[in-house]
């Protein structure tokens, strides 16, 4: 009876300690990848990782408080020169195209969206989480309405919502910084559009409710992701605006993510154009993009804080990865022979994984009574 109370006051002992390793790692699923609830691509704009994550960048937030939080790839690429090419190669891996590498400059939506639908029959990261029967979710910053975007028919004119504007109703919303209105079977479907593609300020109601979909992409608008600077308006623009933004809006996203088992992934489109390095299969054919070197920062459980690893990534392989995540076997277009970013979650040199909760526990509870049986042994044994 004795060794039992023992034992019970050992546990109770070992369940009060503050100092107990406690964090919970999503288990495993495919390729490696740990498996998330949700997963939320943040994609900012136009800038190389020196300027962005070197000692001299005005992006405060992003380094002295996101990045210690999580673990950055410094050799992470853009896979294109200009904005879409970049998001379409995050949601579907497509290439580009001579419309999409060119923003569709001068091309109605209508026309530019259907370059898309040639490869793999236009299909894209929204298919395959409806398929997967996973939630999913565009949040556009500066957008009016859920599925706004130019008039879609193949004799509207040149498409007039690319950001960089005051005027109502788009302000500072860009089209072509929202991937999923260039894909037909979206698009095309105004209330498939509709339910999926929505204001950024539908974020808050959802992290409130508790009705954050399985799978999000934001989109600052073209002053909040440091494209332009200046931006329209007078504001300061660039990285400045784009941090600014970034501290005021990060904190209950990450906050919802650590309680419900997220992943949180920064990155930009591409890098200044003066910066044509690439890696990786982004690009025609599967060779390597020439979008510039951006970064990547991956914040969620699983993942080492403060960890730096230099594998060459780029786009395709965010959306490989994402795909893993989500169990999802079929690999887009690039996504194929690209390889996910399995690096992102292994633990850093010299770090001792965390023992689970149940296990750890009664190992500390029977140490205490192995130790209390060294000192009383004859009360112990008396017990028997």
């Amino acid at each position: 009876m004795l060794f039992k109370r023992a034992g019970v006051a050992a546990v109770a002992a070992a369940l009060s300690l503050s100092w107990v390793p406690v964090r919970a790692v999503a288990a495993s699923a495919t390729e490696g990848i740990p498996a998330y609830d949700h997963v939320v691509v943040l994609v900012l704009e136009n800038e190389s990782f020196a300027s962005t994550f070197g000692p001299g960048s005005p992006a405060h937030y992003l380094n002295g408080t996101l990045v210690p939080k999580g673990a950055i790839d410094d050799q992470y690429y853009g896979t294109g020169h200009v904005s879409l090419d970049n998001y379409i190669a995050m949601t579907s891996a497509q290439p580009a195209n001579p419309s999409t590498s060119s923003d569709c400059l001068g091309q109605n939506l209508y026309t530019c969206a259907q370059t898309t639908a040639v490869s793999a029959g236009g299909r894209n990261l929204g298919d395959q989480l409806d398929d997967a029967h996973r939630s999913w979710a565009g949040y556009m910053d500066s957008m009016p309405s859920p599925c706004f975007h130019a008039q879609y028919s193949p004799t509207a004119g040149a498409d007039q919502y690319q950001g960089n504007s005051t005027a109502a109703p788009a302000g500072n919303y860009a089209d072509r910084h929202n991937p999923f209105v260039y894909y037909p079977d979206i698009v095309g479907n105004d209330t498939r559009c509709r339910a999926h593609d929505v204001p950024y300020t539908q974020l808050s109601i959802d992290i409130a409710g508790g009705t954050v979909p399985a799978f999000a992409f934001i989109t600052p608008d073209t002053c909040h992701d440091g494209h332009d600077s200046p931006c329209a308006g007078g504001q300061a623009g660039g990285l400045t605006s784009a941090d600014a933004w970034l501290s005021g809006n990060v904190p209950p996203l990450l906050d919802y993510l650590s309680s419900h088992n997220g992943l949180l992934l920064v990155t930009f489109d591409e890098a200044s154009t003066s910066d044509t390095s690439g890696c990786c299969h982004g690009g025609l054919g599967g060779t390597p993009g020439f979008g510039g070197r951006v970064g990547l920062l991956a914040i969620g459980p699983g993942v080492s804080p403060g960890q730096v690893i230099h594998t060459p990534y780029d786009h395709a392989s965010l959306l490989r990865t994402v795909e893993d995540v989500f169990g999802i076997t079929e690999h887009l277009n690039n996504a194929a022979p690209s390889v996910p970013m399995n690096d992102l979650f292994a633990p850093s040199a010299g770090q001792v994984p965390e023992a689970p909760t149940v296990v750890l526990l009664p190992l500390i509870g029977l140490a205490l009574v192995i130790r209390r049986w060294r000192s009383h042994p004859a009360r112990v044994v008396q017990a028997h």
